[in-house]
């Protein structure tokens, strides 16, 4: 998680507590949390096997949402894990944004 707090803060300019309530989202998912830790120090989605959550990679997220970088990526996998039927509602109605 600490690689997940640190990119949050130093990087997206998030407030720590901010930070760390992003990151807890991933505490229940240790798959999801070690490929976005590694998207962290690569910048760069898997090629080889990576994780799919309801048919969905984190690449595939981020390529029908391009306003999501690695960590929205990864936590929309979350959101298709714990809620699948909201997610692929969300993916849908095209990511609509309010």
């Amino acid at each position: 998680m600490e690689t997940i707090v640190n990119y949050l803060v130093n990087e997206r300019k998030q407030r720590p507590e901010v930070a760390a309530k992003i990151a807890s989202s991933f505490e229940r998912h240790d798959d999801i949390r070690a490929e976005l830790e590694r998207w962290i120090e690569r910048r760069e989605y898997p090629q080889d096997n990576p994780l799919a959550v309801e048919g969905y990679t984190a690449e595939m997220i981020s390529k029908l949402a391009p306003f999501m970088d690695g960590v929205g990526a990864y936590n929309f996998l979350v959101t298709l894990r714990e809620r699948p039927d909201n997610g692929k509602r969300i993916i849908a109605e095209g990511f609509k944004r309010k």
